[in-house]
């Protein structure tokens, strides 16, 4: 199972803040990221029996779990995702008074996260 540390989260997060900041991805449409969040979904599906012998052999993941679960689900995710990437709207909130209110959703920055797992054989 791959380690990693604070200094390995921090280059991460570097990593993704400098896509972030001057990447292609924020000049995209919303339509444009969702096509590629899905042409993203094929490619895994597509090269699945690839993925599981990787997962195999570097986790010592059973193959059944990446076959039942871990693929499937990264696939799902990834097309539930491309899916709203054009349909993320503001709303407007009502309030007393003479004001208008609205809320807009956007990206702010990145995060980095470390998540321990338990692998059994």
């Amino acid at each position: 199972m791959a380690e990693s540390d604070a200094a390995d989260v921090d280059k991460a997060v570097a990593a993704a803040r400098a896509a972030f900041d001057k990447g292609p991805w924020r000049k995209m449409s919303a339509a444009e990221r969702g096509v590629l969040m899905n042409k993203l979904a094929d490619l895994i599906e597509k090269h699945a029996m690839s993925w599981r012998n990787w997962n195999r052999s570097t986790m010592a993941n059973r193959i059944n779990v990446a076959k039942a679960a871990d693929l499937p689900l990264t696939i799902a995710c990834y097309r539930y995702y491309a899916g709203w990437a054009d349909k993320n709207h503001g709303k407007t909130i009502p309030v007393s008074g003479n004001y208008f209110t609205y809320t807009k959703h956007e990206p702010v920055g990145v995060v980095g996260q470390i998540i321990r797992g338990i692998f059994r054989c």
